[in-house]
């Protein structure tokens, strides 16, 4: 019995990673070499990072929680603050050598897709750089929060509860309101 080859698409995927810490930069660099993207951009500081999403558009940042001065806390913030900046949707993984409730959830609040503990595992990143690209969550901008829905279950709402998204819900529901892939295009070119 032969099995299907399949093969992953990185190559072309642009990854920002930024972390003080140069070791963790080189070792998050290899494991995405392995995984055949060969296109990384390394910074050691919220600063520096902050001056490379004015200017270049990529396809998923990876920053480490702790840093001095500005923290990943407050990248991921500056990131999710200007709707009209090309990085605004940019899927966002935090990763930090300690991961308690509280920070996943502070990660989470700030807009953060996913946590991961240091040191990383390449099965890890791997299943959680593939999850973003396949999720379907709802990207919200809202005065109280952005980022994906931090809902991942669709569930009935209890009794006397009305769904604060039903409008778009109503639209999704109905197939002949849905753009097609020309008119998503044309709406970002």
């Amino acid at each position: 019995m032969t099995l299907p080859s399949t093969r992953l698409g990185l190559k072309g995927v642009e990854p920002l990673i930024v972390d003080d810490n140069n070791q963790s930069l080189e070792v998050v660099g290899a494991i995405l070499m392995g995984f055949g993207i060969n296109k990384t951009t390394r910074c050691n500081s919220v600063a520096e990072a902050r001056a490379l999403l004015d200017q270049r558009v990529f396809d998923v940042v990876i920053v480490d929680c702790e840093m001095p001065d500005e923290d990943g806390f407050d990248l991921v913030r500056h990131i999710r603050s200007n709707p009209n900046a090309s990085n605004f949707t940019v899927p966002i993984l935090m990763m930090s050598a300690t991961t308690p409730q509280s920070k996943v959830e502070l990660a989470r609040d700030c807009g953060a897709n996913f946590t991961i503990a240091k040191p990383v595992s390449p099965t890890v990143l791997l299943e959680r750089l593939l999850w973003m690209a396949q999720c379907n969550r709802m990207f919200i901008s809202d005065p109280g929060y952005t980022g994906p829905d931090r809902r991942f279950h669709t569930v009935p709402l209890p009794d006397g509860l009305s769904e604060r998204r039903n409008a778009d819900l109503e639209l999704t529901a109905k197939p002949e309101r849905a753009l097609s892939q020309d008119e998503i295009d044309g709406l970002f070119a």
